[in-house]
């Protein structure tokens, strides 16, 4: 599996949206991918897993996940990584938090310039002219975490926004939270009367709890 975040052994890595002519699209559910045909299967035990697909030769297993909310813990604030981030055919041209550039940019530590109304900064998102969300997590299932960590990245808004209570608790706690990774449907009616509905992923239900290092499977 791709390794998110450094540091982090992954068993595998969950995901709610999926490319489409070119764009990020939201998932009505949730999408396991796993090289571990026993990870894939104790999750979809957990939440009302269905075969998707595997691909060529069986090296990885994909279950689409029908529960609209997944208790996961979250190790240390180091597992989240909440950024904005512009591309270009070149790679990376941008990566900030809203208000300073970041790493690996050369200006890092310097005013990024994104505005701070956050309709602003939506909308010079839709028009490619300022940066999305790239949201990454590493977690473990609270109900099986010994099946190690799973990744996750989102380009949702909805998330992104509301990371920010979790790297809170977290920094606050010095150590492991747990919260519920929701997907969220909202509905909403176009300028020519079409109703359309989108689903988002975002975070609930942010506090503290213990966890022992046997929960977790850290790369060496």
């Amino acid at each position: 599996m791709v390794q998110v975040l450094e540091g982090v052994e992954l068993a595998g890595r969950i995901a709610a949206e999926e490319w489409r002519g070119g764009r990020r699209v939201g998932l009505r559910s949730w999408l396991l991918t796993t090289k571990s045909r026993d990870v894939a299967e104790r999750v979809s035990e957990l939440y009302q897993g269905a075969v998707v697909r595997t691909t060529s030769g069986g090296d990885l297993h994909v279950r689409k996940l029908h529960a609209r909310g997944i208790m996961v813990t979250v190790a240390r604030v180091a597992h989240v990584r909440r950024r904005l981030t512009l591309e270009n055919q070149e790679g990376l041209v941008h990566a900030c938090d809203g208000s300073r550039v970041l790493p690996p940019m050369p200006e890092e530590g310097k005013p990024c310039g994104c505005p701070d109304d956050l309709f602003a900064r939506r909308a010079a998102a839709r028009s490619g002219a300022g940066p999305s969300p790239d949201t990454r997590l590493a977690f473990c299932l609270a109900a099986a975490p010994e099946l190690g960590c799973f990744s996750f990245q989102s380009s949702a808004w909805q998330l992104y926004e509301s990371l920010e209570s979790v790297i809170h608790a977290s920094r606050r706690a010095d150590g492991p939270v747990q919260m519920e990774l929701a997907l969220r449907e909202q509905r909403k009616a176009t300028r020519s009367g079409l109703d359309v509905s989108f689903t988002y992923p975002e975070v609930h239900s942010v506090r503290r709890t213990s966890m022992v290092k046997s929960d977790l499977h850290l790369a060496a």
